[in-house]
Formats: structure tokens, sequence, C-alpha cells
């Protein structure tokens, strides 16, 4: 029995997808480095970005990439700083001297936060904190979250509208 043979330019080459660029592993190293610096999750995934394209025989082709110019988001207008002792951004009013609170050595009245002097435990010893994804709450359930919060503090409905 013979069996006939795929060429390189039949329709099923042409229609596979290619994915170039990042791989999976490259894009998970390089958030896990930017994570360090970078001052919450939604502006890594903002540097990542993915285009489509065809290739010379008509393929589809799908590039994952990071776009550096996109960092920080919001470019200027966010006006935010880096501090110089970790690196990472910060709003102007967290800043002293340069150095964000949890750096500060002149501050008064604060301390490292638990939360970083937690996360830079756990960074010594090569662990990070996993985010887990939550799903955004429907409206008619916060309206009734206000409503309860209202009941319990003794709030009126004309006392809420001032």
């Amino acid at each position: 029995m013979h069996h006939g043979s795929r060429k390189s330019g039949s329709q099923s080459a042409r229609q596979r997808r290619r994915i170039i660029g990042l791989s999976a592993r490259d894009e998970d190293r390089l958030k896990r480095e930017l994570r360090l610096t970078t001052p919450s999750e939604p502006w890594v995934e903002a540097q990542f970005k993915t285009a489509s394209d065809k290739d010379t025989d008509g393929g589809k082709l799908t590039y994952r990439y990071r776009d550096p110019h996109v960092f920080p988001p919001g470019g200027p207008n966010t006006r935010m700083i880096r501090c110089a002792e970790c690196g990472v951004f910060n709003p102007p009013n967290a800043l002293e001297h340069g150095n964000c609170l949890d750096h500060a050595e002149h501050h008064q009245g604060w301390g490292r936060s638990p939360s970083a002097l937690a996360i830079e435990a756990l960074r010594k010893l090569n662990v990070e904190l996993e985010e887990a994804p939550l799903e955004p709450e429907d409206s008619i359930s916060l309206r009734e979250e206000i409503s309860n919060f209202k009941i319990k503090r003794g709030v009126r409905k004309k006392d809420a509208k001032r």
C-alpha cells in the first residue's frame, strides 16, 4: 500500500500556526525579573504584547514580545518615580529624599511595612508570592454589601445622600 506524501506547500502545512518570539519560559523569566522593580502585576502584564502576521506561504504567525516602551503604563503622565534604593516605581508622595518609605532612613513614624519584610524574606529563599485570580464582583453584590454596611452603621438614606 502506497501512502501519498505531504508536500511542504500543502494546504495543511500552510494553515498551521507558528508561534515565534518569546517562549513561555522566556516570558515567565522576564516577568519574574520585572516583578522585582514593578509596583503591580498589571504594570508587568502591560509590557507583553501579541501580534499576528502571515508567513510567505500564508501560514499564521503569532508573535509574543515585550515592549518596554509602554512602561510605565501612562508614560510620564503617571509621575511615578523609582526608589533610589530598590528601584521600584512609587508615587511622588511615597518618597523621601529619593527613597521609598520602606527605605527612607530618616522617616519619622514609619517603619518597614510588614508586607515588605515578608516579601523580602521570601525572596531570600527564592520564593515568590502567587497571586490568586479573583473574579470582579458584580454591581448587585457590591450595592448589597454597601447597603448592609450602612444598615450596620445606622446610616439613613437621607443622611447617605449628603
